[in-house]
C-alpha cells in the first residue's frame, strides 16, 4: 500500500469510526490537555497504517490518542500527542496524521506544542501565536518523490501560516485580555536540550522560540493546503537564560498550568469560526 493509500484509507476509517463531519482538528504538545464536550476517543494503537504503531509513541506527557466532540458549537478532533522525528519515526511518518485530517475534510488544523523561549520579552508560561519558523533540521516530509495527489512538487512558504487562523486567535486572546506574543519558531531536532552555544546561535538567526515538534506538521499542511495554526507554549527560558537545568517533569507541569488559557483561546476562536 502507497503512502497516500495509508492516508486515504485511515482517513476513511476515522471517518467512519466517528460518523460526523468534524470542523477543526487540534494537536497538543507535552502535557497540554483540553476537555471535549460529549467526548469520545479512539487509541492510536487502533487506527490503521498509523506510524506511530511500527516504533511506538511513548513520550510522557502525551496520551496517544484521538478525542472527538463539541467545543463551541464546533465539531473538533483532538490529536492527544504526536510523533517526533527524534524518536526514530521518519518525516514521512512524523507528517502522516497531518495529511490524514486533510483527506478527512477538516476544515483548518491548529496545532500546539511545548518549548523553550529564547525572546526575553517572554516569560515561562506565555503563549505564542507563530508568524514565521526556521527549520534547523535537515531533513523534511516533502524529500523524495513527489505525489501530486498530496500537494505541488515545490511549496511556497511565504506564509506559512493562515492569516483567517491567526487574525482570530490574536482578536480572541485581545477580547480575553490574554497576552499572545507572535514570533519565529526554531525546529532543532534533539531530544537533548540545547546547548548555551546553540541557543546564541539560534537567537542570532532570529528565533524567539525553540522546540522540537512542529514544523514538519506545518510543512505538510501547507504542501497539502490545510489552513493551519500554531499555538506555541513557552515552558521554560532556553539553556543559558534560565538558572538551573532542564527537566521533562518541569514541562509537563507548566504546560498543564499553560493549558487554562490555551483552551479559553481556542473556545473562543472556534465560535468566530465558519
Amino acid at each position: 500500500m502507497t503512502y497516500y493509500d495509508k492516508i486515504v484509507d485511515t482517513a476513511k476509517f476515522i471517518n467512519d469510526f466517528y460518523g460526523e463531519t468534524i470542523d477543526y482538528a487540534i494537536v497538543l504538545g507535552s502535557g497540554i490537555t483540553l476537555e471535549l464536550d460529549n467526548q469520545k476517543e479512539l487509541s492510536y494503537a487502533d487506527i490503521p497504517n498509523f506510524p506511530g504503531n511500527k516504533v511506538g509513541a511513548h513520550v510522557k506527557g502525551h496520551a496517544n490518542k484521538l478525542t472527538f466532540g463539541k467545543v463551541s458549537g464546533k465539531t473538533v478532533m483532538v490529536l492527544n500527542g504526536r510523533l517526533h522525528y527524534y524518536e526514530g519515526h521518519s518525516m514521512k511518518d512524523v507528517a502522516f496524521m497531518t495529511y490524514v485530517v486533510k483527506f478527512m475534510g477538516i476544515k483548518g488544523l491548529f496545532i500546539t506544542n511545548a518549548c523553550g523561549a529564547i525572546n526575553t520579552n517572554y516569560s515561562e508560561g506565555d503563549i505564542v501565536c507563530l508568524d514565521d519558523f526556521i527549520s534547523l533540521v535537515t531533513d523534511n516530509p516533502l524529500i523524495g518523490p513527489n505525489d501530486e495527489r498530496l500537494g505541488s512538487r515545490f511549496v511556497d512558504m511565504t506564509t506559512p501560516f493562515n492569516p483567517t487562523l491567526v487574525n482570530t486567535l490574536l482578536n480572541s486572546a485581545k477580547e480575553l485580555n490574554i497576552t499572545l506574543h507572535q514570533g519565529t519558531y526554531g525546529f532543532f531536532m534533539g531530544p537533548y536540550f540545547e546547548t548555551r552555544a546553540e541557543i546564541q546561535a539560534f537567537k542570532t538567526m532570529g528565533c524567539d522560540l525553540v522546540g522540537m515538534s512542529t514544523v514538519p506538521e506545518v510543512i505538510a499542511a501547507n504542501h497539502a493546503g490545510l489552513p493551519v495554526a500554531v499555538l506555541a507554549c513557552a515552558t521554560n527560558m532556553a539553556t543559558g537564560i534560565q538558572e538551573r537545568k532542564h527537566d521533562h517533569e518541569h514541562v509537563l507541569k507548566t504546560a498543564q498550568q499553560i493549558s487554562v488559557n490555551l483552551k479559553k483561546i481556542l473556545t473562543n476562536t472556534l465560535e468566530k469560526l465558519d
